[in-house]
């Protein structure tokens, strides 16, 4: 899949999922999100991979993540 990246000002939108902190997301999940608590790193890693991400990165710090996921079921 093409990598699409948009800038504004101090912000990045970009679907490049090698810039996205997979630990950093797990351990939201799998710690806070409430819905998804103790989810395995493998199971979230395997979303990953298998959507499509939208990472916000604000001065290359990830601040968000937003991501499709039409092909799995959790």
């Amino acid at each position: 899949m093409e990598i699409i990246e948009q800038t504004f000002g101090e912000f990045l939108i970009s679907t490049d999922i090698t810039k996205l902190d997979i630990v950093a997301i797990h351990v939201f999940l799998s710690k806070y999100s409430g819905w998804s608590d103790n989810i395995p790193f493998d199971k979230v890693r395997t979303s990953i991979k298998n959507s499509l991400n939208f990472g916000l990165f604000h001065n290359n710090n990830q601040i968000a993540i937003a991501y499709i996921n039409c092909w799995q079921q959790f």
